[in-house]
């Protein structure tokens, strides 16, 4: 069995299997506010490799009704990564927003889906808030470091891409008349970090606005001597342009519950210890050999050891996260905050078997319901790739988009939660 569901769960729409289709990143809110069957999604020649064949051809950009199962391509782009696409989203209720090339120049197309009419923004796009503000990053930077988040085909400074912390790269924020200013730059970020001794490369990646717009949260990453992804969690404010630290050394997958908390899997360990990360033998020569046999722990007792788990932080006081440590949701995963903020839906990596799990988190009663299990596609695995299900909230709290792969290729669904959030209210 390639899938199991759980609590009278349904699916209630998918896409076709002619293709490979994706909606994106779990931040992504997919449904569209007017219409609940519509969803912007990515459409793939079948059974692609992504990064593993450099991106190196367009996809289409469309619209699902996953009702009546009809898919309508209104665009296309070179512009796109394996984990998060073109960053294709709601603009508002009438028009979506995605990244794409325009005479060789990167921006961003804003597609009107009433009268089919297209306007451009010169610069691409991240994130975006109530104000329509956007943030951004340098796809290119991400493609050179972290290849399944990057753009492979964008035109940046040799010298930027070349400094290992630069001053005039980072996080960006654009409005539409057209004023682009660097709300955070990577050589800032290191140095609050106090990681100016280390020479590594640097990147800043994730900048997402709290609900307001007011702050965003952002990760500043590098790879140690041992080959570990080394983060850090900033919180920016963006009226007073300042910055601060919410987690350090071991950061994951994030979301706002409010305008001041989140809840992000991290590691909460001493600062001394994190120091020792920086050792070149400690961490080339034993803290492999530690990782290795804490590995061979059971899941609970290395996450103790570790201190890794979901944590909730108030951005404005982080010196005192509150670690949830409920042993069913012991796995890092992709959060989303449903629309009542009471609960949220998230999902886990693949397991011994190869089976993600998607789990429903009751953040008043601190429980956890298994809604179900999906078997990611061998060709996937035997390449080294994995399809999370990243799974996102329609509007009215009862359905779930998903992605997913359990039927041979990558698919995105509807899932009908209706039941299980009737037993829970």
């Amino acid at each position: 069995m390639n899938y199991k569901l759980y609590h009278s769960s349904e699916i209630v729409g998918s896409t076709t299997l002619d293709f490979d289709h994706s909606v994106g990143f779990h931040d992504i809110r997919p449904f569209n506010k007017k219409n609940n069957n519509l969803i912007p999604v990515h459409r793939y020649p079948l059974n692609t490799l992504g990064f593993k064949n450099k991106n190196n051809h367009k996809v289409d950009i469309c619209l699902w009704n996953f009702l009546t199962s009809k898919i309508e391509k209104i665009d296309e782009t070179n512009l796109w990564s394996w984990e998060q696409g073109a960053r294709l989203q709601w603009y508002n209720d009438t028009n979506l927003i995605y990244n794409n090339m325009n005479s060789q120049k990167e921006l961003s197309t804003i597609y009107n889906i009433t009268n089919h009419k297209k306007n451009y923004l010169d610069e691409c796009i991240y994130s975006l808030n109530n104000e329509n503000l956007m943030l951004n990053v340098n796809f290119s930077r991400l493609w050179k470091l972290w290849k399944s988040y990057g753009y492979n085909n964008l035109k940046y400074e040799v010298n930027s891409l070349n400094l290992t912390k630069p001053k005039e790269d980072g996080i960006f924020l654009y409005d539409i008349n057209h004023k682009k200013k660097l709300l955070l730059s990577i050589e800032t970020a290191v140095k609050l970090c106090k990681l100016d001794s280390i020479d590594k490369e640097f990147f800043l990646c994730h900048p997402t606005f709290n609900p307001s717009g007011s702050k965003f949260l952002s990760i500043l990453r590098y790879f140690s001597d041992s080959g570990a992804l080394i983060s850090y969690l900033i919180c920016t404010d963006i009226k007073n342009r300042s910055h601060k630290i919410i987690a350090r050394e071991k950061v994951s997958h994030f979301e706002w519950i409010s305008d001041n908390k989140i809840i992000v899997w991290c590691r909460n360990l001493n600062e001394k210890i994190i120091k020792l990360r920086n050792n070149y033998f400690l961490e080339k020569k034993i803290f492999p050999i530690l990782r290795k046999v804490i590995s061979f722990s059971n899941m609970n007792l290395r996450n103790k050891i570790l201190s890794d788990d979901y944590h909730i932080i108030n951005v404005d006081n982080p010196s005192k996260p509150i670690r949830l440590n409920n042993k069913l949701l012991n796995v890092d995963g992709h959060p989303q905050i449903s629309p009542d903020k009471k609960l949220l839906i998230t999902d886990t990596y693949a397991d011994e078997k190869g089976y993600l799990k998607l789990l429903l988190f009751n953040i008043q009663t601190n429980k956890v319901y298994k809604i179900g299990e999906f078997k990611i596609a061998n060709y996937l695995k035997k390449n080294n790739l994995k399809y999370d299900l990243h799974p996102r909230w329609d509007n009215t709290g009862k359905l779930i988009n998903f992605d997913s792969s359990h039927l041979g290729s990558r698919q995105t669904f509807v899932l009908n939660i209706e039941q299980l959030i009737s037993k829970i209210n």
